[in-house]
């Protein structure tokens, strides 16, 4: 089953080797300090490596404050290895090792003063070692506008093509197109608001519809999902806090049960703390409530099926130098639902090396 938990994603992620070797390719030749656009949380919520360590997040934030003078090509680059006491979340608890990329090469150009052209790509690849049918590849080019509207007041409008690839799975593939706006607001230099509005819509061009009786269709599975989400972030001198709220809406035209329709809150409070100018913390929480329009649980058919995942994330990271930086990473997850087939916890730890540019 395909949806917003861990648990969705875990099961479908697919890739080959070819892909992955593909991948260390690129990301060693075009790796670098990233602004980290296009990874979607989707996958950032299964898998807390795939984001940026917060070093390069918080430049990430100061970017937007600041104006270009000349054109720039930024990146990064990160291998991680890892392990995972429940790879396919459910009662088997099956444990594998993994190795992991995530990469990101952006381009950013100033168009006026006050007016910036960027454009980019992400790209995450997961290869377990014994059970490989759950790998994957996900690569996610974009551009985007940013305007800096007066000295605080930023908004950013992006275009972002997101593909999934499940060699082993076809029918999971699938192609997104992501349109996302945001304005963030600076009280001071040092805090900031952002409001932040994103459609997607997702073709699966391998998996088929179901009618409302539960027959096969000869219609493409396509999904159409709207984001709504509020951020707020503060910086001190030795640590960084922020809280993102949103509110999302999936409607898909797989009729049986409203399958695929749902709508999801999600709650991130998380806080950077540095212990020295190169050693640093960063810890989140994730709530999540998903409420299904129509599926039913399976324990009771008269109940809509409710998910509540909890997610705990913490990391370390120990600069060695300006472009490399070690890390370890702990994650924690656990879904709590009124259909015990849902129902699951798991956790991950990883370590690897980021370096970017």
């Amino acid at each position: 089953m395909e949806g917003e938990t861990k648990l969705h994603l875990r099961r479908e992620r697919k890739a080959s080797v070819f892909i992955y070797i593909l991948v260390l390719f690129l990301l060693v030749a075009f790796g670098g300090e990233s602004l980290h656009a296009a990874i979607d949380q989707d996958l950032t919520d299964a898998f807390p490596t795939a984001a940026p360590a917060p070093a390069q997040i918080a430049k990430e934030q100061k970017f937007y404050a600041e104006s270009k003078e000349k054109m720039e090509v930024t990146g990064y680059v990160d291998i991680q290895q890892g392990y995972d006491n429940n790879v396919d979340l459910d009662s088997k608890r099956h444990k594998d090792g993994f190795l992991q990329a995530t990469g990101n090469l952006e381009l950013v150009y100033p168009v006026l003063d006050n007016l910036d052209f960027e454009v980019g790509s992400d790209i995450f690849s997961t290869i377990y070692y014994k059970y490989n049918r759950n790998n994957l590849f996900d690569i996610a080019p974009y551009m985007q506008f940013i305007w800096k509207v007066t000295p605080d007041l930023i908004w950013r409008n992006t275009i972002t093509f997101d593909h999934f690839e499940y060699p082993n799975e076809k029918e999971s593939t699938y192609n997104g197109l992501y349109l996302t706006t945001n304005l963030r607001y600076f009280f001071i230099p040092d805090v900031y608001q952002e409001v932040r509005f994103e459609y997607l819509k997702r073709w699966y061009p391998d998996r088929k519809t179901f009618s409302s009786n539960g027959y096969i269709c000869d219609k493409d599975r396509i999904d159409d999902r709207i984001r709504m989400q509020y951020n707020f972030g503060a910086y001190f001198e030795k640590f960084f806090i922020g809280v993102s709220n949103q509110l999302s809406s999936n409607d898909s035209n797989d009729n049986f049960q409203q399958y695929y329709d749902f709508w999801l809150y999600r709650l991130r409070p998380s806080i950077m703390y540095f212990f020295t100018d190169s050693i640093y913390m960063d810890v989140s929480l994730v709530y999540r409530y998903m409420r299904y329009k129509d599926r039913r649980s399976t324990e009771d058919t008269g109940r809509r099926e409710r998910d509540h995942t909890y997610i705990f994330n913490s990391s370390v990271y120990y600069d060695l130098s300006d472009d490399f930086t070690l890390g370890v990473t702990y994650s924690y997850s656990e879904n709590v639902s009124n259909d015990p087939f849902q129902d699951y916890s798991g956790s991950v730890v990883s370590a690897g090396v980021y370096y970017n540019f």
